[in-house]
């Protein structure tokens, strides 16, 4: 990771932090996440890592008038190979009633699939039915763009049990050439209290060509717990 790029997110994590602890001693508003999973095969923008790993990450968010704040961080410890971190930092504000916007920064680190970078992204979101979002990535080292579309819905089977899908359609552009790629998240999650719930799921993936023929698929299962 280059110096100005390690400079740049942890001035960003670090405001986002101190906004954090500040909203929580004044206004106890505050929101975080931690989980702990196991993943068949990692998966990014429909290119594989062919091999397993055990993810975990955390995040905290908070709001400040009217804007929301979040950080995150995220680990994939494999089997084989270097270990893979992901940062991130994102401000968002609600636009109209049902109509949201985020503006935020993402660093990787030994990424499988695009190795170190930073991507900048800027996304609109609708709460309405199946939650259409699009996002726009830039890398500006690296001058690619991949702009990225979903949808998703939960169905809550019983007070405990509820399954979620999301469905992405992306397309990464590199000078003159791009990779389109698609994905489905199926998960199951089960309530254990205490805002704590164990999830277990697939990852569906394939790159280029939507043929079905040789798709990336991740089975996952683990715990989270918000605090």
């Amino acid at each position: 990771m280059k110096t100005k790029t390690k400079l740049i997110v942890g001035i960003a994590v670090a405001v986002i932090v101190g906004l954090f602890a500040y909203n929580k001693v004044n206004a106890e508003e505050s929101i975080g996440d931690f989980s702990l999973g196991y993943n068949s095969d990692l998966i990014f923008r429909g290119v594989g890592a062919d091999e397993s790993a055990i993810q975990s990450s955390i995040g905290l968010g908070t709001n400040v008038l009217g804007v929301d704040l979040d950080v995150g961080a995220s680990v994939n410890i494999k089997d084989v190979g270097e270990d893979e971190v992901r940062l991130s930092a994102e401000t968002g504000v609600e636009l109209l009633d049902t109509v949201n916007t985020s503006v935020g920064v993402v660093n990787y680190n030994n990424n499988h699939a695009i190795g170190d970078g930073t991507e900048l992204f800027i996304s609109l979101g609708a709460e309405i039915i199946l939650s259409p979002e699009v996002k726009l990535f830039y890398n500006p080292s690296e001058a690619y763009v991949t702009t990225e579309g979903s949808i998703s819905h939960t169905v809550g089977l019983t007070e405990e049990i509820s399954v979620g899908a999301v469905g992405t359609v992306g397309n990464t552009t590199i000078g003159g050439d791009s990779g389109l790629y698609y994905g489905l998240d199926v998960i199951a999650n089960y309530s254990l209290g205490d805002n704590t719930n164990a999830y277990i799921g697939i990852n569906l993936q394939d790159l280029q060509d939507i043929n079905f023929e040789t798709p990336e698929l991740a089975f996952v299962a683990g715990v989270t717990h918000s605090f």
